[in-house]
């Protein structure tokens, strides 16, 4: 499967993924047509890891499970409310049956989906790539520093 990046065009915040190629500079906006420029690296076209992002050429990134999280929050919230229902009618063993059953998806998401890899500064994300051994799960504290809400 080829290697897909996604970003945001920088001029109407349209998600862009592209597939790139050899010699690929550049893509654009599907919305407003804006050429939006990226340089992936060596490292990045010839063995699939992520060292710098072509986006934006910083060098921070976490990885993560490939899933919506608003997904994930919507399906726990509507089990959650399912069991407060069994709550009001006295159940209160299966308001436990649907949060358990909320953890089981989860864990079964969690054990098929594929990782990408997302960059800290750009947001822009890589997926089928090669995980590098340097990339680990999301630190808040290096987001607050990219997202310049802490001092550092």
């Amino acid at each position: 499967m080829p290697m897909t990046i996604s970003f945001r065009c920088p001029d109407c915040q349209t998600t862009i993924s592209v597939e790139p190629a050899a010699g690929d500079r550049e893509a654009t906006c599907p919305e407003c047509q804006c050429q939006v420029p990226f340089t992936p690296t060596e490292s990045l076209s010839e063995t699939n890891i992520v060292d710098d992002c072509p986006r934006c050429g910083k060098s921070a990134f976490y990885v993560q499970r490939d899933f919506n999280q608003k997904i994930g929050l919507g399906v726990m919230l509507l089990l959650a409310l399912v069991g407060l229902v069994f709550v009001y009618y006295r159940r209160p063993m299966l308001f436990y049956a649907c949060l358990g059953v909320g953890a089981l998806f989860d864990l079964v998401l969690y054990s098929l989906l594929p990782n990408v890899t997302i960059c800290y500064a750009c947001k822009s994300t890589f997926r089928d790539v090669t995980v590098n051994s340097e990339h680990k799960p999301f630190d808040l504290h290096i987001a607050d520093v990219y997202d310049n809400r802490s001092k550092g």
